[in-house]
């Protein structure tokens, strides 16, 4: 279906309005570019034509949806080239498309009203005049990076020549976003106005332009290191070797996009011709790369997951909207929850264990809301409004008209009962209860409730704040009307819920102690901690396993191992030297030492940890980095694939989002089940059972793998 229409005014302004009636975004398909290519031709055509009702003397460009202007191509599209020549036939096309619009006799208004991305600012850029609503749902960016891939439309030689070569290398290889404002400042657009008249005043310069009687005025001089950087040719040539070396020291290896991106720019700052070919070639060499092709599944399974609802979860529409909650204890995760909620128009009531403990979270929540109005994200009125949602208490006070009640203690069992006991007989029959922990499944909880289907299990993840995931736990209990509440209520707060069965131990909690395990494994058989983290790292976690584990707590681990062994027996057995660890009061970062020292918030690696470590040798067996990558990876598949199979999981899809979002798994290889299907489930079967025949039970493949690998079937289609 046609996602682009065509209107023609009488003073022969066309609109070309982008409205996908498929998908709440609108994203250029190879159809679309198509489509563009024939309605330029038949403008070029209308040059031998004698002037009549019909003639197109402008376009606007204009999107009709409210939050989204173009995102970009349809990347979806790009899993079905199998050849990078395919690839590179349609980057041509597309720069076709912009160089048309460019050259038009006919000049071409963008009318930019919610997301401007990808291919989306690459046909922009092409435009004679941009006009931007001054909207917070207007932004812009160069993403293609997120994706392993480069701009493929002409953006890497028409950014620099607009806005700078600096400035275009900044934006192309961080991908990051922006908004309205920051667009006009760097030249990227020429006029902001309000988004009721966005339509009006674009085709009102449309006409203005093409009588002549307007013309867009743009600075010529820039300041000093514009013109040096983009007219000295050694300047320029410092800039892109400095460009090199940073996107060595910040990206990972398997990800060359960034380095392909600069090729193409530095070409193209001689010759803009021989830089859209470099830009072709190199688009087509990346799409069918694994990396990039891992990187797009994510891309798509994490949309997939976000436009997920709670009716599309448990088959009920949720008829109530949640204006209040409460939460128990002042921790980290209590004053993120908090402040998380009254952020996006949520009434709070915070519970600290007295007066003085109430009052400092209440100052926590002060300096959340502080840090974003310094950062101009809100303004005064917004910061003080926002604020004045939250109040404290010392008691139980105001949880009676509360809908949901957030229960963040220390993780201590007696505790958690305990608040559960004193909370339930205050609350509304409808209120749902929330516990959140990394150690103890929701079901030993929820079965000491007198209304159990009301108890849910949560984990947020640390940082709250930026992790864009919460995991929700659920029995056979669980009420689906409360479940489809707390999913719509996680979307509303701008989280990605993933919904597991929560009978035995969550999801991530059992893939992260499977980790775990098996690094405190290496260093009893002699390989560094050192040399654990670096691997790790390297690889694409953002932080090594032992600094995470400081993080979560030591103690909080081996609380968490020795429930799951309980079910579980010797799969994952807990290692001893948590237990040294812990008695000898070395438990992360809440009390200063762990595997790390703290000291101001910043770890130093303490080496007198090895003493804690049952087993050690003098020399290390001789393992490589890929090797300790390759061991750890499995674990952690392996894990992963048993939950699906037994059905903590409910797909795939939700098993990579969680481990990605998570568990900070890389990127680059698309999550565990990705990960499979990029090896192959038949080679990822070999590997385990060598494992297991030199390491034992931990790494027997689960039967479903075993399937898998005989049918031949994939976790994916593409």
């Amino acid at each position: 279906m046609n996602s682009i229409s065509f209107e023609l005014d009488k003073n022969g302004i066309a609109v070309l309005r982008f409205n996908n009636p498929e998908s709440s975004v609108n994203k250029l398909s190879q159809n679309d570019v198509s489509w563009l290519l024939e309605f330029l031709d038949n403008i070029d055509r209308q040059l031998d034509m004698i002037e009549n009702e019909d003639e197109i003397r402008a376009v606007v460009l204009y999107s009709g949806k409210e939050s989204s202007f173009i995102n970009g191509g349809e990347i979806r599209e790009y899993l079905n080239f199998t050849l990078a020549d395919e690839a590179r036939v349609y980057s041509l096309k597309a720069q076709e498309v912009t160089e048309k619009i460019e050259s038009s006799r006919a000049p071409f208004i963008a009318a930019i009203g919610g997301a401007c991305l990808g291919m989306g600012l690459e046909i922009v850029l092409a435009c004679t005049y941009r006009i931007a609503a001054g909207n917070s749902q207007t932004y812009f960016g160069m993403n293609e990076v997120e994706t392993g891939l480069i701009p493929c439309a002409g953006g890497t030689q028409r950014l620099p020549r607009l806005i700078g070569t600096r400035e275009a290398l900044d934006l192309i290889l961080s991908g990051d976003t922006f908004n309205f404002d920051y667009a006009k400042n760097l030249g990227l657009i020429d006029e902001v106005v309000p988004e009721e008249i966005l339509l009006e005043i674009s085709m009102e310069r449309a006409l203005q332009i093409s009588n002549k009687e307007f013309k867009p005025r743009r600075p010529h001089f820039r300041g000093i290191k514009y013109t040096i950087v983009n007219e000295n040719p050694i300047a320029r040539k410092k800039l892109f070797n400095d460009a090199r070396k940073q996107v060595k020291k910040d990206r990972q290896p398997a990800i060359t996009s960034p380095i392909m991106a600069i090729e193409a720019l530095e070409v193209g700052m001689s010759s803009f011709n021989r830089g859209l070919h470099v830009e072709s070639v190199y688009f087509g060499e990346l799409v069918v790369s694994t990396t990039s092709r891992s990187l797009i599944r994510t891309q798509m399974t994490l949309e997939k997951v976000k436009d997920e609802t709670g009716f599309s979860k448990t088959g009920i529409k949720t008829t109530r909207g949640i204006e209040k909650v409460a939460v128990v204890g002042t921790s980290p995760m209590g004053i993120k929850i908090a402040s998380l909620a009254a952020d996006n128009g949520v009434r709070v009531r915070l519970k600290g264990d007295d007066d003085v403990e109430a009052g400092s979270g209440l100052k926590e929540c002060y300096s959340f809301f502080r840090e974003k109005y310094e950062n101009q994200e809100i303004n005064d009125l917004e910061f003080e409004h926002k604020f004045d949602l939250i109040s404290a208490t010392s008691d139980y006070s105001g949880f009676k008209r509360s809908q949901i009640i957030f229960e963040c203690a220390e993780d201590d069992l007696k505790l958690k009962l305990d608040i559960l006991k004193e909370v339930e007989p205050l609350i509304l029959d409808d209120s749902i209860y929330l516990s959140n922990s990394f150690v103890y499944p929701i079901a030993g909880i929820a079965s000491n409730s007198i209304r159990p289907d009301r108890v849910i299990g949560i984990r947020i993840f640390d940082p709250a704040g930026s992790s864009e995931l919460i995991e929700i736990s659920v029995t056979e209990t669980t009420s689906k009307e409360a479940l489809a509440e707390i999913i719509e209520f996680s979307k509303h707060v701008g989280k990605i819920p993933i919904v597991v069965n929560g009978g035995t131990g969550s999801y991530t909690t059992r893939v992260q102690l499977a980790y775990f395990n098996e690094c405190l494994t290496l260093v009893s058989e002699g390989v560094s901690i050192e040399d654990i983290e670096d691997a790790m790292v390297s690889l694409g976690f953002e932080e090594g396993p032992f600094k995470v584990m400081d993080k979560i707590g030591i103690d909080l681990v081996q609380k968490a191992s020795n429930i799951i062994y309980q079910v579980h027996g010797d799969k994952i057995k807990p290692h001893p030297s948590l237990g040294l660890l812990v008695n000898n009061e070395r438990i992360g970062v809440k009390n200063g030492k762990g595997f790390y020292r703290y000291h101001k918030g910043q770890g130093k690696f303490d080496k007198s940890v090895y003493k804690f470590f049952p087993v050690q040798s003098e020399k290390a067996e001789n393992i490589s980095h890929k090797d300790i990558q390759e061991r750890l990876l499995l674990a952690m598949v392996n894990e992963a694939l048993l939950c699906l199979e037994e059905g903590v999981i409910q797909s795939p899809q939700d098993g990579d989002i969680a481990a990605l979002l998570g568990l900070g798994f890389p990127s680059v290889l698309g999550g565990p089940f990705n990960y499979v299907d990029s090896i192959g489930a038949g080679e990822i079967l070999k590997k385990l059972h060598n494992l297991s025949v030199k390491f034992g039970a931990r790494y027997i493949s689960p039967v479903l793998l075993k399937n898998t690998s005989v049918s031949g079937n994939k976790f994916y289609e593409n």
